[in-house]
């Protein structure tokens, strides 16, 4: 019998062991998970020259837990799962912020704050800063302050140095790259001087009280990136860590967290703004609660009539292969009246041309003529997944999640084993607490990952398998 075997045999040791570590960190390791928890640390055990796991365990139980012991944990018990440019509708978001208080940032003298928390190795806080760079150049460097903060210092002493392999770039094509970056002799990539400095990194414990603070410069912060890191906590830490992180915020100040991490009824204090790609809630403003501030609208948002609104062009397929990519939607901005959205006059013709149609539509802000092209193309051919597809994402760009779940249902029938539209119908139950339904979908989404290799994209996305995995195991190992 190995030695984690047997720690795995002795459930008192093991309980205590979870229930230590979690209290010291944050992680969480519910019944469930309690074998993955004996197989790292029968791993770090080997690895850090333990005489075998028993002592590792007695080591982690024993005597004052110490930042080594922190560490150790963040190492071998998380996954690391980032590049550069991710999600790009939430890099949308903090450029449209940046814009919306650039006067605000002038008159008063003071910086842009954002932190990343939980920044692995860098590529997030990096991808704000080349993104602010190019997108809002009248900002200006000086006054953009980013802070990248982890548990891990192995994942540090990466981000500060700052040269990367090809892998970190796997997400969409980075434009920002061949401007930021210059390759090594030995094949990597170099971040620029400029972007580098715009960045500080420091070692931060979210389990721990220590934000907001001077001290670890997480106060008056406007925008907390936390994303794919409170799944991995129990539900009194992340309630504990939210609570921190609406202190650390500005009023009307932006946290942008991970789809399988939002639910309305653990954030108080704040306003959702929540679709399928991108999960952002609104610090409340005294007399505002429960209005979206416009400073949650997409990029641009600002130059476009009120009510105008984005989608990104959908794949084009036959509905019978993969489902698209994931759609890059926003919440509604508030209608102004006397004021209607432009539209487009020429005829779809094939099915292809019908969903370009609706998607230019449903940017111009006219989402019920989107359906009715999408319509027509349904009555006048076959049933199509493509189709219904298409429907779905033009509901959530209006946020009307129960059309959008109709047509959800009808992509299913026809392509039971699509996985974005599992995942997209669990996120949508997730987001009203519905968790038997959630449960539901996303179990049939870690069903046919399984058959998927980690370092492969999800058919029809940009996200790594190991990435979505990751999300759903999260959710269905959560304690509640």
């Amino acid at each position: 019998m190995s030695s984690a075997q047997g720690m795995i045999e002795a459930p008192d040791r093991t309980m205590d062991l979870a229930a230590r570590i979690e209290t010291e960190t944050g992680l969480s390791f519910p019944a469930a998970k309690r074998h993955d928890l004996m197989l790292a640390v029968a791993k770090m055990a080997r690895l850090q020259a333990f005489a075998d796991t028993r002592s590792c365990v007695d080591w982690l139980l024993g005597g004052p837990w110490t930042t080594q012991k922190t560490e150790l944990c963040a190492r071998y018990l998380t996954v690391r799962e980032t590049y550069f440019f991710r999600e790009p509708r939430a890099l949308d978001l903090v450029c449209d912020y940046a814009r919306r208080h650039l006067e605000q940032f002038r008159a008063a003298g003071r910086k842009l704050c954002i932190w990343s928390a939980g920044c692995c190795t860098g590529e997030e806080p990096y991808s704000i800063a080349m993104t602010l760079l190019d997108r809002v150049p009248e900002l200006g460097p000086e006054r953009i302050s980013i802070l990248g903060t982890d548990l891990n210092s192995d994942n540090l002493e990466i981000a500060r140095v700052g040269t990367y392999r090809q892998w970190s770039f796997r997400g969409p094509k980075p434009p920002l790259k061949s401007r930021h970056f210059s390759e090594t002799d030995d094949g990597l990539f170099r971040i620029s001087d400029q972007v580098r400095e715009m960045v500080n990194f420091a070692e931060l414990n979210l389990a721990k009280p220590v934000f907001p603070s001077p001290a670890t410069r997480t106060q008056a912060v406007d925008i907390i990136f936390c994303r794919n890191v409170l799944m991995y906590f129990s539900r009194a830490q992340t309630a504990a860590a939210i609570d921190r992180f609406r202190q650390c915020l500005v009023e009307g100040g932006l946290l942008i967290v991970g789809v399988s991490e939002a639910s309305f009824e653990r954030f108080p204090g704040f306003s959702p703004h929540c679709r399928p790609d991108v999960v952002c809630f609104r610090k409340n403003v005294p007399g505002e609660e429960g209005k979206l501030h416009p400073a949650s609208a997409p990029d641009g948002a600002a130059e476009k009539p009120a009510g105008v609104r984005r989608m990104s062009a959908p794949a084009s397929d036959s509905g019978r292969g993969p489902a698209g990519r994931l759609p890059r939607v926003t919440a509604q901005p508030p209608k102004m009246p006397g004021r209607k959205a432009a539209r487009l006059d020429a005829g779809p013709t094939t099915e292809q041309e019908a969903i370009a149609h609706a998607h230019a539509l449903a940017n111009a802000g006219d989402a019920a003529a989107a359906m009715r092209v999408l319509d027509q193309q349904l009555q006048a051919g076959d049933q199509s997944a493509a189709l219904y597809r298409a429907k779905a994402i033009v509901a959530m760009e209006a946020g009307n999640d129960m059309e959008a779940s109709r047509n959800l249902k009808r992509v299913l029938y026809l392509q039971p084993d699509c996985i974005l539209a599992h995942y997209w119908m669990g996120a949508l139950h997730a987001l009203r607490n519905r968790r038997h339904d959630a449960v539901r979908h996303f179990k049939a989404v870690a069903d046919l990952l399984a058959a998927l290799r980690d370092d492969t994209p999800v058919p029809g996305s940009d996200v790594s398998v190991a990435c979505l995995r990751q999300s759903v195991d999260a959710y269905l190992n959560r304690k509640e």
